[in-house]
């Protein structure tokens, strides 16, 4: 065993660095597991920190508080001065980046990694959730650690201390910041400061001017919104601000800031209380379905809801606040930054940006944040080349990438994450890893001179034997991993689907400024060919569903065969799942899949998917197959004629109406108006209550709602006796 005493010298004076800079420090333990949690262990004690300034990421560790990564994110808004990550335990990278940000300046980072030459190798017990039915440890080849290894080594602020080796000495000639003053209290920061005065201008201030609040992590924007909250509520005449986030979790530091400065409020739920004013939390598709009224909209993490959800509040609430991290372990707002704002500058030409940049828990530069930003690619961009306009499709290549190569050409890597994280707002660090390490993924780019400008990840599903692919079909089995399998085979009933081989299409992504012109469609032809001659019998995509995604998917030849029947709850939409056949037996099974998604989908209408809107459901029934003319008896069409001619009551009817309206709506929606493909849909195949289509359609009242039922039905039926001739 190494000198304890050394390395709890050495450790004081990292800690000493730390806090004369106000910066944090790691410190590497590189080794067998027992070595390094053994001087873990004696650090910790030695120190002598309270419970609530250390934390040990980990499994149970002698008389040690210690947290799983799967809790990692319970720890959020904490802080620490001491913060040990077993990387023995396996290591997480969302966890990793998620604790990282709970060390305060000052503090240091004990790592417990494996000896470094062979971390690569070492079978690291999160490869578990990496893994993917069919696959073995074996197939990941431990790039995401290689990469990892080549920024920790190149990183200031890093001392690694070899299991056998001479302990490392401090680098005494670190360059001190700059530290800023602090403002006059309840302010962490002036940025801070500036945040608070700039929220409450959008309420003081003209109508329709939303103010856009841009920082990365740790820069006290949701802190910001807390407390002009507070102040807002504790200054009268604001009796209700609305506050929406993709989870009531991610909003707790929002009302602890206001709670703060409203000592005799009351937070119940997703509701604090003042003196008959409210603060209340709000989902994005609660809010955009309840619409209730409020002074003032304040939104965060508005880089994980989708644009389309954040131009709906937009449209209907006039000050509105929007508040997201740049870069962040949970996910990007470059996208965010890029799509929305443009769509700002079109619609509300009077908005406000500001971005905060001074961190409130450590100093500017510091290093384990360039660390964890690096190693876990958080600060990943699309590659900047000039001369866009001239860029066409015939001067781009496409191929299939060598993962080994992201490792030898970091550029690269950085060019293609940062395409991802730009078009997804859901990707993070542990996107990275699947994207180095995945077993079942194969990774596309489409380039111009040197440049990535688009990227496409593949997943290869299928192959299931009989047994298990009649286990899949009958729900006792749930083989992660294999999305289309499992959907054709459980949800559609078709066994076949977890039989044969296919390939999904996990993420597509063309770089901002290159949109709308056939990279995309070039990317995914040139893949549909290689997957052809790699004999997979389906391409599949799955996607939150919307009218201009599913017009680009069918333009490339998938057609939409599932909708599941639960919404996102940050997103609000439901996912579609999209096929394309390859080969004959891939032509039967896509076939077979539509017809009994068709069926699944008309009879779940007036059921689970009684909510859906009328504009996606008619987007998706205009792509189904025509279904045949229904048959009726002379009683059937006797009772139609009375309901559409004469005074026949429509309850009375909706046997024979079902059956007529699916097929005038799958195979004549273009000879009806737009309100009468409304009508039909909301009244007929949804089965929503007649005050409720008088809101939805517009009409006066429930004589004119029946008047144009009737008018429409009998329109259906004589396309019905045309083409029964």
């Amino acid at each position: 065993m190494a000198d304890i005493r050394a390395l709890l010298q050495l450790t004081e004076q990292l800690r000493q660095q730390a806090r004369q800079q106000h910066q944090r420090r790691l410190l590497l333990l590189s080794g067998e597991a027992a070595w390094g949690r053994q001087l873990a262990q004696a650090i910790v004690l030695a120190l002598a920190l309270p419970k609530q300034e250390r934390l040990w990421v980990g499994e149970p560790y002698r008389d040690i508080e210690c947290f799983p990564n799967r809790q990692a994110k319970t720890r959020l808004g904490s802080e620490c001065q001491l913060l040990i990550y077993d990387a023995h335990s396996g290591f997480d990278p969302d966890s990793f980046g998620a604790v990282s940000g709970t060390l305060c300046g000052g503090g240091v980072l004990l790592l417990l990694a494996p000896a470094l030459v062979q971390w690569p190798e070492f079978d690291d017990p999160e490869y578990q959730r990496l893994l993917v039915a069919l696959s073995q440890r074996g197939q990941i080849k431990g790039r995401f650690f290689r990469h990892f290894l080549s920024e920790l080594r190149r990183a200031e602020g890093v001392l690694i201390y070899s299991q056998g080796e001479v302990l490392p000495t401090l680098d005494e000639s670190v360059d001190l910041p700059i530290l800023r003053s602090a403002p006059n209290a309840p302010y962490l920061t002036e940025d801070q400061q500036r945040a608070v005065a700039a929220i409450h201008h959008v309420l003081t201030g003209h109508r329709r001017r939303p103010l856009v609040i841009t920082s990365d992590r740790g820069r006290g924007k949701s802190g910001a919104l807390g407390l002009a909250a507070g102040q807002l509520l504790a200054g009268g005449g604001v009796q209700r601000i609305l506050l929406s986030a993709p989870s009531r979790d991610s909003v707790e530091s929002v009302f602890r800031q206001a709670l703060s400065l409203l000592p005799d409020s009351t937070l119940t739920g997703s509701s604090l209380r003042w003196q008959g004013a409210e603060l209340q939390f709000v989902a994005p598709d609660q809010l955009l379905a309840q619409r209730p009224e409020a002074e003032l909209l304040l939104v965060d993490e508005a880089a994980a809801i989708p644009v389309a959800l954040l131009q709906e509040m937009l449209e209907h609430y006039s000050r509105v606040v929007f508040a997201s991290t740049v870069h962040g372990y949970e996910g990007s707002g470059r996208g965010f930054a890029i799509r929305f704002q443009h769509y700002l500058e079109d619609h509300a030409p009077g908005w406000q940006a500001l971005q905060l940049k001074q961190p409130i828990r450590w100093a500017e530069n510091d290093p384990l944040e360039q660390l964890v930003f690096a190693a876990l690619c958080m600060d990943a961009e699309v590659a900047a080349i000039d001369d866009l306009g001239a860029l066409t499709v015939e001067a781009c290549q496409v191929r299939a990438v060598d993962r080994d190569e992201l490792l030898e050409q970091p550029r690269l890597l950085r060019e293609l994450f940062g395409l991802l994280v730009n078009a997804h707002y859901r990707t993070t660090p542990n996107d990275l890893r699947n994207l180095l390490d995945g077993p079942n993924l194969t990774v596309y780019v489409i380039e111009a001179s040197g440049y990535v400008v688009g990227v496409l990840l593949l997943a290869h599903e299928g192959g299931f034997d009989e047994t298990l692919a009649l286990h899949i079909q009958q729900g006792r089995r749930r083989p992660r991993g294999h999305l289309l399998s499992q959907t054709l085979s459980y949800q559609l009933g078709l066994r076949a689907g977890a039989q044969l081989k296919s390939a999904r299409v996990m993420r597509i992504a063309i770089h901002p400024e290159l949109q709308r012109r056939g990279l995309g469609a070039e990317l995914l032809r040139a893949v549909t060919e290689r997957c052809m001659a790699e004999g997979a019998a389906l391409l599949g995509a799955s996607f939150a569903a919307s009218e201009a995604l599913l017009q680009f998917w069918q333009q490339q030849g998938l057609d939409p065969v599932c909708l599941g029947v639960g919404r996102e709850s940050s997103s609000g939409a439901h996912s579609v799942l999209l096929l394309r056949p390859l080969n004959d037996a891939g032509r039967m099974l896509h076939q077979q899949a539509q017809q009994r998604g068709q069926r699944i989908f008309l009879a779940q209408l007036a059921g689970p998917l009684q909510d859906l809107e009328a504009e996606l459901a008619l987007c998706l029934l205009l792509k189904m197959p025509d279904l045949p003319l229904p048959v009726f008896d002379g009683q059937d069409l006797l009772e139609l004629q009375n309901f559409a001619e004469h005074q026949r009551g429509y309850e009375l009817t909706l046997h024979a109406l079902q059956p007529l309206v699916r097929w005038g709506l799958i195979n004549h929606a273009v000879l009806l108006s737009e309100a009468q493909q409304q009508l039909l849909f909301y009244r007929v195949l949804q089965q929503r209550s007649a005050e409720k289509c008088v809101q939805l359609c517009g009409y006066s009242g429930r004589k004119a709602l029946l008047k144009a039922m009737r008018e429409t039905v009998r329109v259906l039926l004589n396309l019905f006796f045309e083409c029964q001739c």
